[in-house]
């Protein structure tokens, strides 16, 4: 997990938390009431963050799966143009003899 990856999260993160406890604060709530609203806030950044981690993995699962798609196209288009030439010289070759005998 790259620490630059999510850094803007993490800052986000914490501009909540403290929003969080300065709203709570000048509402002059209990500590009680504080921990339990930075607890809150603290559960939905972390969901966030996850979140974020299986969208991100998921963009690399989708990245590795276009290189190896992509890779096997090249792959399967070597094959048909060696087949394709391989037809080709049998045809020729066919067409050749074909040839011979109409002019013998």
């Amino acid at each position: 997990m790259d620490i630059r990856e999510y850094l803007g999260d993490i800052i986000l993160i914490i501009i909540l938390c403290a929003s969080t406890y300065l709203f709570l604060a000048t509402l002059r709530a209990s500590p009680a009431l504080l921990a339990y609203g930075l607890l809150i806030v603290l559960s939905i950044a972390g969901l966030f963050l996850i979140i974020h981690h299986k969208i991100r993995t998921i963009e690399l699962n989708i990245t590795n799966r276009e290189r190896m798609i992509r890779v096997s196209l090249e792959e399967i288009s070597a094959k048909m143009a060696q087949r394709y030439e391989s037809s080709i010289e049998r045809i020729e070759g066919i067409v050749t003899e074909v040839a011979k005998r109409v002019y013998r």
